[in-house]
């Protein structure tokens, strides 16, 4: 029998000689519904890792933030730390007879020439109390390179000009200081005699505090450039003298470190920088400052979207006689959805000798 193979397609013979249907199977694919179920399951599942990727994103951010905070902290410690150290190089601290501890009042010069500059002060290193905002720390000292040797005024003066032992190490524009006992003033080199080496004209003694402190018998020492650094908190930054140097530091707080007496280099008692501790009232008990205890507050920049700080931080633990400063942050706007953290240390006044009876 033959086989009609354009009338009937589905028979075939194999290549065995046997017989076999061929049946066209239907073409295989997706239909509507599971292109629709298939599109929701890959929204949902892009739909969490976008959330599980916004959290961790979140975390790494706080982590950095964190971390950015730490770097800033340690750096603004580091700043103050440096120039609390070297406060109040140069005076001359090692004259037995006329020594800058004995200064009533602490000397200050206000000088003509820089009047946007404050006043020259003796004193090495001030705290102003910031009350419920930022302390202020005011660091000075001189780049002399006398490190703070005195000479000797062998006769009454005829001002401007003043005959000493030796002017060596003496330049233009120095800051002076004189002491004759209790009696001080701090004027500024105008000249420098060369070569005869024992004559130094000083500025105009327009209120007579040159006059009565230069004396046969008193000391004169040459300070060099006498700096005074202040620092404090600006706009969320650590400033000095104006200029930011870190940011995000949004606190400071400072405390005196002061002995029982004045002949006493032990630390008894922490004091913050009010009443007579002010900067008006320091003259009486200033000998008895013998280290500065400073607070860094750093703070994530990282605005977190609910509140994660419920407390200000804390700058250290305090005790009933030497309690602890208060951190009030509320003058920053939406302070509690920023992440703080504190750093803190202790600086001696290492080149001010306080102790004057060590020194006699």
């Amino acid at each position: 029998m033959l086989i009609n193979t354009e009338k009937n397609e589905a028979r075939l013979l194999n290549f065995d000689g046997y017989k076999r249907a061929n049946i066209r199977e239907p073409e295989l694919g997706f239909s509507l519904i599971e292109l629709l179920v298939g599109l929701v399951i890959g929204m949902m599942v892009t739909l969490v890792i976008m959330q599980v990727f916004s959290v961790f994103e979140g975390q790494k951010r706080s982590t950095t933030g964190t971390a950015d905070a730490q770097t800033n902290g340690n750096i603004a410690l580091y700043n103050i730390q440096r120039d609390v150290q070297i406060a109040g190089f140069g005076l001359p601290t090692f004259d037995k007879k006329n020594s800058p501890f004995k200064c009533i009042p602490s000397p200050t010069y206000d000088d003509p020439d820089t009047p946007i500059v404050e006043d020259f002060d003796m004193f090495p290193i001030t705290i102003i109390d910031g009350g419920s905002g930022s302390d202020q720390v005011t660091v000075r000292y001189g780049d002399t390179t006398t490190g703070g040797i005195s000479t000797k005024i062998p006769t009454n003066p005829t001002l401007p000009t003043i005959s000493v032992d030796n002017n060596m190490g003496c330049k233009l524009n120095d800051v002076v200081m004189i002491v004759n006992g209790s009696t001080c003033a701090m004027t500024k080199a105008s000249a420098i005699s060369s070569p005869d080496t024992t004559k130094i004209t000083v500025a105009p003694d327009v209120n007579g505090k040159v006059a009565n402190a230069a004396k046969s018998g008193a000391s004169l020492s040459c300070l060099g450039n006498w700096n005074s650094i202040t620092y404090g908190v600006s706009n969320g930054g650590l400033v000095r003298n104006g200029e930011l140097r870190v940011t995000e530091v949004v606190d400071i707080q400072a405390q005196y470190g002061v002995s029982d007496a004045a002949s006493n280099n032990k630390v008894t008692t922490w004091v913050d920088a009010t009443g007579g501790w002010s900067a008006g009232g320091l003259v009486n008990d200033r000998n008895r400052i013998k280290a500065v205890r400073v607070a860094i507050v750093a703070r994530n920049g990282l605005l977190e979207k609910d509140n994660v700080t419920s407390n200000a931080p804390v700058a250290w633990v305090g005790t009933v006689g030497s309690p602890a400063p208060i951190i009030d942050l509320t003058g920053i706007p939406d302070w509690q959805r920023y992440r703080y953290r504190v750093y803190e240390t202790i600086v001696p006044v290492r080149n001010m000798i306080w102790s004057k009876n060590t020194l006699e």
